[in-house]
């Protein structure tokens, strides 16, 4: 058995009524004033004239008060649903008028509302990606920067190789990295030891006490290690 929302013919009078309207004024079949709203009621109630009982299909506590002056808009908005085949929902009517006579808009709403929403949430997704590599980047050319930065002082120099590059945006952890493999190469510090969970900030001052209280050999071995024997500069 053919399920009735996907029958052919609609089975539920109110869409077989609307189905007939739209066939009866595109075949020219109906004419005059608001031809899809009068063939409309016409098929669905057999009536000829539409009155306040005929609007209440749509709005069923509207009232003769609320009617007064107003027919020809309701009759304009019934008659712009119909011929739209639900795409034109306009006041005074409800928001889903045209859900009950026109399901299958409803589906085309709800699929091109779920396309949006998946669009929006991709270009979201895409933004987020881009600016979360822009960050990578950022922070690649920083980390590059500050240890090429840190090769160029020696152990007495160090601390303003700290305040430098302390708020720049790498992480502490990594100025901390740096700084272990960069105290290898230096003869001053071959017996300085950092107590774990030490502040950056103080290592650095202990790491230059340390040097500068090195043999004044020790000290120049150090400052030969410099590459290029450049000036000392952040």
């Amino acid at each position: 058995m053919i399920a009735k929302r996907h029958a052919l013919v609609p089975l539920q009078a109110d869409r077989r009524a609307a189905m007939k309207a739209i066939a009866d004024v595109e075949s020219h079949r109906v004419r005059g004033k608001y031809p899809y709203a009068q063939a409309f009621f016409r098929h669905l109630r057999g009536v000829r004239r539409i009155t306040l009982r005929e609007l209440r299909y749509f709005s069923p506590t509207l009232t003769d008060r609320e009617l007064r002056g107003k027919k020809d808009n309701w009759l304009w908005a019934i008659d712009t649903l119909i011929e739209s085949r639900g795409a034109g929902c306009w006041l005074p009517l409800p928001v889903d008028a045209g859900h009950a006579l026109f399901p299958e808009m409803t589906f085309r709403y709800q699929e091109r509302q779920r396309r949006q929403d998946s669009m929006r949430n991709e270009k979201y997704t895409r933004q987020r990606r881009k600016a979360a590599s822009l960050r990578e980047r950022t922070l690649q050319a920083l980390r590059a920067q500050a240890e090429i930065a840190l090769a160029f002082h020696t152990p007495s120099t160090v601390g303003s190789w700290l305040s430098h590059w302390a708020d720049c945006g790498v992480p502490e952890y990594e100025l901390e990295s740096m700084l272990m493999r960069w105290i290898q190469r230096f003869p001053t510090l071959s017996r300085w030891y950092s107590w774990p969970g030490e502040p950056l900030w103080r290592v650095v001052d202990d790491i230059a006490h340390t040097a500068r209280s090195a043999s004044s050999s020790l000290q120049a071995i150090d400052r030969w290690l410099i590459p290029n024997k450049l000036t000392l500069a952040i």
